[in-house]
């Protein structure tokens, strides 16, 4: 049995470091050139299964690789995690997903992303797991894959939870509607909120909350969080420390969160954990390369917040 099943793209990702981010028609100047071997592994779900697994839980990715030579990085890295497999496609003569991050002295990115294999993926999608996980997480990848996902765990009562992103391509407004009404929980920063309320019509994330819809966790950087329920707003604090590189530190969040909801934790201790978490990955640059064990997890929390 795993405790989360995760989808989305994958990412080998290139963090480019730059003068500074140009302007359409400006040349900034690209200080190194990375290559397969200082890639850092990435992708939303993927993030947030490794971040579960090192906190011990037993997690599978449900994505799309190409049969490259980045594929098999990518499939030795997850088998060297830990992670499950099994629903796995493997798109042949394909190229895996790529990101080329440039990242300015200020630590802000321009991402530019390369899909690949991902997107050309068309069939009818069949999961090894689909009666054999406690969650089923989903984040930013291709609709067509995306919209089966959901609708087999949806089908068969496994509990969604939906990590956005604020993707026109990804997202629809048909997607949006479909994918809230079936999530347990839904995780936004707040600029993808916005996007979300616009779209749907709505005027606060408490309006998403519903028979399904337990709960809506809005990020908001260093301010922290806030938790909306059918009983109201609760504030979550950050855990703050000086940050080095924001990438992945909602992914980190999502895992942190996670992992307090299936130890039974209240969803504002399993909040806390998630701004625990996102403080580890905001002290190094890439997104899995400084995540924690539980018993780290937890001492950082004790200190901050006291008795987990």
């Amino acid at each position: 049995m795993l405790d989360v099943l995760a989808t989305g793209y994958p990412s080998f990702d290139y963090i480019i470091p730059v003068s500074h981010s140009p302007q359409i028609g400006e040349t900034a100047l690209i200080r190194d050139v990375p290559d397969d071997t200082t890639a850092s592994y990435g992708g939303c779900g993927v993030n947030v299964a490794v971040a579960l697994r090192r906190l011990g839980f037993r997690c599978g990715v449900a994505m799309i690789l190409g049969d490259d030579y980045q594929g098999s990085l990518y499939r030795s890295r997850l088998a060297t995690e830990g992670i499950d497999q099994s629903d796995l496609i493997i798109m042949p003569r394909a190229r895996t997903s790529r990101s080329y991050l440039f990242r300015n002295d200020d630590g802000e990115y321009q991402n530019f992303f390369f899909p690949g294999a991902a997107d050309m993926w068309n069939g009818t999608l069949r999961l090894r797991n689909q009666t054999n996980t406690r969650y089923a997480l989903v984040t930013v990848g291709p609709y067509h894959y995306n919209k089966q996902f959901v609708s087999i765990f949806r089908e068969a009562r496994v509990p969604i939870v939906w990590q956005l992103k604020p993707d026109i391509f990804a997202y629809t407004e048909d997607a949006v509607r479909d994918f809230a009404q079936a999530s347990r929980y839904i995780l936004m920063n707040h600029i993808e909120a916005n996007f979300v309320l616009r779209t749907l019509g709505l005027s606060q994330p408490s309006d998403l909350i519903n028979d399904t819809t337990l709960a809506i966790f809005v990020t908001h950087g260093e301010q922290g969080s806030t938790l909306y329920t059918a009983q109201g707003a609760t504030p979550i604090q950050p855990a703050r420390i000086q940050v080095v590189d924001t990438v992945g530190a909602g992914d980190a969040y999502t895992a942190g969160l996670l992992a307090g909801i299936l130890r039974d934790y209240s969803l504002q201790t399993s909040a806390h954990i998630g701004s625990v978490m996102a403080s580890f990955v905001l002290e190094k640059i890439g997104c899995q390369t400084n995540l924690p064990s539980w018993s780290q997890m937890q001492a950082r929390y004790e200190s901050l917040f006291g008795p987990l």
